[in-house]
């Protein structure tokens, strides 16, 4: 007898909610299927999002040229039909390729999409460029829930409220414009992800090729991408070399390689900050730029509203910032008062890495650059983490239960249900307005009309859901018990050094 089809799709849906990485997955579609539908409605080019001048770097790349800051967006108004005056720029400076200072290997990857439709659909074009963006970001976020599981791994409910934490609104918003930093980010986290097995689960041919792959991406896409391959490189030749029990000439296994991890990159894409220093007189080009956008300098705190994009990610993330500046702080105190302070490789890793990262983007506020929370995705997973601790110690002053006990997960599990779904239904609210605030009532026309851009919204809400769903699923699988029985049959087994 055949069974019916429900008979087979709730087995899978069960098998699916018990996949580690199953809120990962539907969050990473989630923010797929927003940043799409905004990137097929908003109008093209997108000046606020810098479109102009990463068309024109992707233009000058087709036609063999490698472009600087000074390069003209539009060399030749017959190479972009219909569109020349809409990328000119209103000035000198505005009518360049300003992005050019950025290595470009994710503008390589868009030639082929400017030779296909360049002179046929030049809105189409962008849009398949933005969406190329837009996948970046989903893997992006995927592969913060990745990393958060090395981080946590006897606490699954933390990794999984930590991809709902690091979807912020304007980071959705983001994803729907043609820019480097989804595929730049994701590749940035595949580093760590790499870089922290390599440290905790041990070295392997295809570890290091997978992490010396994903620093050349990197460092090809983003100037951001140089400074973590280099991080991650110290570290493993420290950590590796001075790893208890090593074997005798374990400074040469730990050379080898913290090596391919660094020279790899190195040697793909060291010629253009090399390039980047004769032309502009620094590695990345940053004070060449804000030298040509005539950038005043910001010295005084009275001035800090002056930053150009810092209001808006502050405003629409306070639960973030209010989580973060209360209750981290609070479950880190109470973690070291139980645990007290244990160095470890990858915690110090990822704090020098935030650490550098906040000083950089500090200095460079300061000196009269804007603000843009995109900039902090190389380190969500950290922050994300953090947060999604700092949320779960709600559970704690509610229903104290015994660290590592069934019962004390299942209270994880709760807890994260509830945030999750503040978050998301904040997501969902802040989303709306930004994109009336920016599309509906600022444009009469979209690019792409019809029920395409709200059959997404409508499966981005349902996925939203089974978020929630899934995760209450997490919490009733998990069998009562009394909380003296630690139950260690249903808890991942760990090793000592992940006890965070």
């Amino acid at each position: 007898m055949t069974r019916p089809p429900t008979g087979r799709i709730r087995p899978a849906v069960r098998r699916f909610a018990e996949r580690p990485d199953a809120v990962a997955l539907l969050a990473a579609v989630l923010l797929f299927l927003v940043g799409a539908q905004i990137a097929l409605v908003f109008k093209v080019p997108s000046w606020g999002n810098d479109e102009p001048a990463h068309t024109g770097y992707v233009a000058s790349l087709a036609a063999g040229h490698l472009p600087t800051i000074d390069t003209d967006i539009v060399d030749d108004p017959a190479r972009f039909p219909g569109t020349a005056e809409e990328l000119r720029g209103w000035d000198a400076a505005h009518g360049d390729i300003w992005t050019a200072n950025h290595p470009p290997l994710f503008h390589l990857a868009m030639v082929p999409v400017w030779w296909a439709l360049h002179d046929v659909d030049q809105s189409g074009m962008i849009i398949t460029m933005r969406l190329a963006n837009t996948l970046g970001f989903a893997v992006w976020l995927y592969l913060v829930g990745a990393l958060a599981r090395e981080l946590v791994p006897r606490r699954p409910a933390v990794a999984a409220l930590a991809v709902v934490v690091a979807a912020a609104p304007t980071l959705v918003l983001r994803s729907a414009f043609f820019q480097n930093d989804g595929w730049a980010s994701a590749s940035a986290v595949l580093l760590l992800l790499m870089t922290v097995r390599l440290l905790r689960q041990g070295v392997t041919p295809q570890r290091v090729a997978l992490a010396a792959a994903a620093g050349t991406v990197a460092a090809g896409t983003r100037a951001q991408g140089v400074l973590l391959v280099a991080l991650c490189s110290v570290v493993l030749v420290v950590a590796l070399a001075r790893r208890p029990g090593s074997r005798p000439g374990g400074w040469r296994r730990a050379v080898l390689v913290a090596g391919v991890v660094g020279a790899v990159p190195a040697a793909a894409w060291g010629w253009f900050y090399v390039r980047n220093y004769g032309l502009y007189g620094d590695f990345t080009g940053q004070d060449a730029l804000l030298r040509k956008f005539d950038r005043v300098p910001v010295t005084e705190w009275h001035r800090i509203d002056n930053i150009p994009g810092l209001t808006e990610p502050t405003l629409a993330t306070p639960i973030l910032i209010a989580v973060f500046l209360v209750l981290v702080p609070i479950a880190l105190v109470r973690s070291v008062r139980r645990h007290g302070v244990r160095p470890d490789a990858v915690w110090i890793l990822l704090a020098i890495h935030a650490a550098i990262t906040l000083q950089s983007l500090v200095g460079f506020m300061q000196a009269g650059g804007g603000f843009h929370d995109r900039y902090l995705m190389q380190v969500m997973p950290l922050l994300a983490t953090a947060v999604a601790v700092g949320m779960l110690e709600v559970g704690r002053w509610v229903r104290a239960r015994t660290p590592g006990t069934v019962a004390a997960e299942r209270r994880d599990w709760w807890t994260a249900v509830a945030w999750s779904a503040v978050l998301l239904v904040w997501l969902a609210g802040a989303v709306a307005w930004l994109e009336d605030y920016y599309v509906f009532s600022r444009q009469e026309t979209s690019p792409v009309d019809g029920p395409v851009p709200d059959a997404m919204v409508v499966v981005a809400v349902g996925l939203g859901v089974a978020i929630v769903a899934v995760m209450v699923r997490r919490a009733r699988a998990l069998v009562r018990r009394d909380d003296g029985d630690p139950g260690r049959e249903v808890l991942e087994p760990v090793e000592e050094y992940a006890a965070a």
